[in-house]
């Protein structure tokens, strides 16, 4: 069962590491986009052969840049969130692998492993079921009730 806590949990760990990887070049190009709309607007407003942008057209600008904003945070926080999901994901796995090596148990790994699918949930609006947290919570569950003894036979 050692062996199946680690593989379960490891695929789990590089599916929320590969999905972190993914949200913060997500957020990257989002903040790029806006710092690029924004010298848009200025460019514009410059090129307009002196007459100013209305107000109604700086306030849409604004909130714009603002919902941009917004969004950027949402998916920067979903990005540390999967991120801490792999790294916690991924101790508690080799820990839980190690310890039933050994013949103790295995409940700081899988602590760990809990606490990955939890840091998961801290991603906000984001809906963070998926199968890194489905098979990091398995991997967890079996590291609770693997026995130690049955590890030694193995």
């Amino acid at each position: 069962m050692r062996v199946a806590i680690l593989i379960i949990g490891l695929i789990g760990s590089l599916l929320a590491l590969s999905f972190a990887a993914c949200a913060g070049a997500a957020a990257g190009v989002m903040s790029g986009a806006g710092a690029i709309a924004e010298e848009a607007a200025k460019e514009a407003n410059e090129a307009n052969d002196g007459t100013e942008i209305a107000e109604i057209d700086k306030e849409e600008l604004k909130e714009n840049m603002q919902d941009l904003d917004e969004a950027t945070g949402v998916v920067g926080n979903v990005a540390v969130s999967a991120g801490a999901q792999g790294l916690l994901g991924l101790i508690g796995c080799v820990m839980a692998f190690i310890a039933l090596g050994k013949g103790n148990k295995a409940t700081v790994g899988a602590i760990l492993l809990l606490l990955a699918v939890v840091a998961s949930l801290w991603a906000g609006e984001f809906p963070s079921i998926g199968l890194s947290n489905l098979l990091q919570l398995a991997a967890g569950i079996m590291a609770f009730i693997a026995a130690p003894k049955l590890a030694e036979a193995a």
